[in-house]
């Protein structure tokens, strides 16, 4: 008699589960495309670009769609002024220029007109960091990592709080794109003040490894871009949105855009972001 109870229930528990994978057809409103500027800019670092797209629904896995309408340039102010153009042989929508150059403290501020809008962003261009030696090192097996060659990170914060960038890195010529590997330091540690006038911390210096050893023979670049602090709130909330899942998820939200239109009256936005960065970079071929 028990046996049975139990059936009945097994069978009215999954009668229940198969009617909850029928297909509910959603219809969603797309939005209006907006502009989308993404321009991570180096001085003294040869020819840099700004990449302009138009948004696209949510569900949408087709490549944006370029900008190629625009007019694009930097000022300074320094009272230099750089004009970014599309070049024949590169990628529609991208608007390069040849070379940038500044002095800390200096402001760069984006310009582009598309549409009759224009829309602008201001960076300032900070002291940075340098990566002061890329090695590496065998390490016993711990917690829960293989003993094998692992690399170590050596960079040290100036004295004076509110340095911010990104820390990044290829292996074998390929960029990290791992979800939720986003390394953002901040004065030698993930919050600003936290460290400041430090060696960078363990987790950042040993975030270029990737939880195994490397082999003979991989060469690891790395990449340390400096930035000011509008940057890094910027890859923060994209950080946020990345890693946003599990129990404790919070609704999706946009990211704030670094983008403004100049007439603070018009209803037309922008997206994305623009900084003026210092770059360091370091690599090792392992042995």
């Amino acid at each position: 008699m028990n046996s049975f109870k139990i059936s009945g229930l097994f069978l009215i528990l999954l009668i229940a589960l198969s009617s909850c994978e029928d297909p509910i057809d959603v219809d969603l409103k797309s939005g209006e495309r907006q502009l989308v500027v993404d321009g991570l800019l180096n001085v003294n670092d040869g020819p840099q670009k700004v990449i302009l797209t138009l948004s696209q629904p949510y569900f949408d896995n087709s490549a944006p769609i370029p900008v190629t309408n625009a007019v694009v340039n930097i000022t300074t102010s320094s009272g230099k002024t750089y004009a970014l153009t599309q070049r024949a042989g590169q990628p529609q929508g991208h608007y390069i220029v040849d070379s940038l150059t500044g002095e800390t403290g200096e402001i760069f501020t984006l310009d582009v007109l598309y549409n009759s809008e224009r829309f602008f962003s201001d960076s300032r261009l900070v002291r940075g960091w340098v990566i002061d030696t890329l090695f590496q090192e065998f390490r016993e097996r711990e917690l829960g990592n293989d003993a094998g060659i692992y690399l170590n990170l050596k960079v040290q914060d100036s004295i004076g709080i509110g340095d911010f960038g990104w820390l990044r890195y290829s292996l074998n010529g390929i960029e990290n794109r791992r979800p939720g590997s986003l390394t953002i330091p901040a004065d030698a540690a993930f919050a600003p003040g936290s460290a400041d006038g430090l060696e960078f911390i363990f987790p950042i210096r040993n975030s270029i490894n990737q939880g195994k050893p490397y082999l003979v023979g991989d060469t690891i670049a790395a990449e340390l871009i400096s930035f000011d602090e509008g940057m890094w709130n910027f890859l923060n909330e994209v950080n946020t949105q990345i890693n946003n899942s599990g129990l404790f998820a919070e609704p999706a939200a946009n990211v704030r855009s670094l983008i403004a239109n100049a007439d603070k009256n018009s209803k037309v936005k922008a997206l994305g972001s623009f900084t003026i960065a210092r770059i360091s970079r370091a690599g090792v071929r392992v042995k």
